[in-house]
């Protein structure tokens, strides 16, 4: 839909900057879509859910069309460094001779049976 408004300028790139979002429109949408997001969070807070039965579950589940306009919040680089961090710590665990994996021994690698 189209329609205009007035924006404060400071306040929309704050917005683009923040967010990364690639146009003026993309940051409207963003940030309208993140308003509401919260409004249903204390809402929730407030009234909890009212789910009585498992058909109000499902009915709460369902998938909605926003659904398909919302990007997943997936910060692709944090995971990227969160998963190269957790490679270097396993291998400085086996580099000092520690099992990456656990194992249901109890006696230390190497010990002789008795």
């Amino acid at each position: 839909m189209k329609m205009t408004m007035h924006i404060d300028e400071g306040v929309l790139a704050d917005v683009i900057e923040l967010t990364g979002a690639a146009s003026k429109t993309e940051a409207v949408e963003l940030a309208l879509r993140d308003l509401a997001r919260r409004h249903r969070q204390r809402r929730f807070l407030r009234e909890g859910l009212g789910l009585a039965t498992p058909a109000d579950w499902d009915a709460a589940a369902a998938p909605s069309a926003s659904d398909a306009l919302d990007r997943p919040d997936i910060d692709h680089d944090a995971v990227q460094r969160a998963l190269a961090s957790f490679k270097k710590d396993r291998n400085r665990s086996e580099s000092f001779g520690f099992v990456a994996e656990p194992t249901l021994t109890t006696k230390p690698t190497g010990e002789n049976e008795s």
